[in-house]
């Protein structure tokens, strides 16, 4: 009877994990896809549902706006990234060093990633005000000629890109520092005995011992900034002239703004495969 227990006892354990799995992510993504094979808008939505296979992916490749929304993203996403995870290397190895008040620095660091998206959007967009902005307000002061942060199509992306990096880095920050405090001291004290500079050591040892922190945290910061559209929505609203329209904002404009229900649906499934095959490349370059 006890051996018994034992033997389903991690079971007994699993299974509310499992059921919140379920609920929370399985069942939502076959709903998802459930939808956008039929025709589901406000207007229908009370009604009988007509199924329509991939007519609603046939549309979605056939406007090209969703094409504009696609090489926007990756501007987006990939500007995003690189700063994030640049800047936040830079500072997690910078604090890693023994620095003074190092704890201090990194608590004041983490603060952005404490506050919520909505209040640094509007922070942003205060910041980068055309007219009543203090970016602008300090540029003319200095002497120098304001830009159209938000208004000037070609620059309003790069915008949005500065807010998600303040808001996104310092989890990199964190997620590094962790990284750099599992690695083992001795192994630098060996080095700097074999005659290896800290530069050397930082190539051949720190980074390739960060590697699987490295991965995950990509995979992480990546995958958010696919999926990001608070930020997009709240300063921007997408424009102008649809400039900083994401494909996440493209899919929740579709449906929660236009009311094609089905039609943004299956952008979602879009977005869902870009992870998936994102995850699938990092997780290959981990293997290597």
């Amino acid at each position: 009877m006890s051996s018994t227990f034992v033997k389903a006892e991690p079971y007994f354990f699993l299974a509310p994990a499992l059921a919140i799995l379920f609920v929370f992510l399985i069942f939502p993504l076959f709903w998802n896809i459930y939808i956008s094979l039929h025709d589901v808008s406000l207007v229908t939505i009370l009604n009988q549902w007509e199924y329509i296979g991939g007519t609603n992916f046939l549309d979605l490749f056939s406007d090209p706006n969703f094409y504009m929304s696609l090489k926007i993203t990756l501007m987006f996403v990939g500007g995003s990234v690189a700063l994030q995870f640049g800047i936040g290397l830079l500072i997690s190895v910078l604090l890693h060093q023994h620095v003074r008040a190092s704890g201090v620095l990194r608590a004041i660091f983490i603060i952005p990633w404490t506050i919520s998206a909505v209040i640094a959007a509007f922070s942003f967009k205060f910041i980068f005000d055309d007219n009543f902005g203090i970016l602008n307000y300090v540029l003319i002061q200095l002497g120098l000629q304001s830009s159209g942060w938000l208004s000037d199509p070609n620059v309003v992306i790069w915008s949005l890109v500065i807010a998600n990096m303040w808001y996104g880095t310092p989890f990199t920050i964190l997620f590094l520092t962790a990284g750099l405090l599992s690695i083992n001291p001795t192994i630098y004290e060996a080095a700097v005995i074999d005659g290896a500079t800290k530069i050397r050591g930082f190539i051949h040892m720190t980074l390739p011992l960060l590697r699987p922190f490295i991965v995950i945290n990509l995979v992480l910061i990546t995958m958010w900034s696919v999926n990001f559209f608070d930020i997009q929505l709240i300063m921007t609203g997408g424009g102008p002239l649809f400039a900083s329209t994401t494909a996440s904002l493209y899919m929740y404009r579709q449906a929660f703004e236009f009311g094609l229900i089905s039609k943004g649906a299956a952008a979602g499934i879009v977005l869902i495969t870009i992870n998936l095959s994102i995850a699938f490349l990092y997780l290959r370059f981990l293997r290597r």
